[in-house]
């Protein structure tokens, strides 16, 4: 019998067929590899985020004790030939919310601005309908006009120095020998306690003066 030689070839040729991943296969290679590296993630997001929220929670008082810092440098260095070198107006926010107290102190400061001496004033500023500011705590520098005259209540914010935004509350305590009081007039004092708050953070520093 005489074969075709092209068919018997064709009959004989090996089937070498190679297998392909199929779409099944394919997505649970991808859910494995989702899960070990989510596994393997897990204690740097953990770090990660413990390291956040220590260094959140750290920043409002490390912004506040800064905050209280920088005013107590300011009062130590008041102008000490001034009639009132420092002067504290107490004020309670509307509803008992918190303290808006007015720090203002006899200062130099504006002499390097070759402007007179004058008077340093720290406040809360709010936001509000009047006014597109950062709310915070805000300093002004008013060359030539006396603690004693200083009006706060008309003070602009857009003439100030924002110290520290989002500050909601200030208390000033003056220690007027042999106790602490809320409003002040006269010399540095031997020593004022300062707190302030922000958001849920709130801090109380004590510092003395020489005299």
């Amino acid at each position: 019998m005489n074969r075709n030689p092209l068919l018997s070839r064709r009959h004989h040729r090996p089937f070498n067929r190679k297998r392909a991943f199929t779409l099944v296969e394919i997505l649970i290679a991808m859910a494995l590899t989702g899960l070990i590296a989510s596994l393997a993630l897990a204690p740097v997001v953990y770090v990660v985020r413990q390291v956040t929220e220590t260094e959140a929670m750290y920043r409002d008082e490390l912004a506040l004790r800064r905050t209280a810092i920088f005013m107590a440098q300011d009062v130590a260095a008041g102008l000490r030939l001034a009639s009132i070198v420092v002067r504290v107006l107490a004020h309670e926010q509307f509803g008992g919310a918190g303290n808006d107290d007015t720090l203002i102190v006899a200062s130099a400061a504006t002499a390097k601005q070759n402007q007179s001496s004058g008077s340093l004033v720290y406040k809360i500023v709010r936001s509000s309908f009047m006014n597109d500011v950062i709310p915070g705590l805000y300093r002004w520098l008013l060359p030539g006009v006396l603690p004693e005259d200083a009006e706060p209540d008309k003070l602009e914010p857009k003439d100030a120095q924002l110290v520290t935004p989002y500050v909601t509350a200030l208390k000033l305590s003056v220690f007027e020998p042999p106790e602490w009081v809320s409003d002040y007039e006269g010399a540095i004092p031997r020593g004022m306690q300062f707190a302030l708050s922000r958001g849920e953070e709130s801090v109380e520093y004590v510092f003395s003066f020489p005299q």
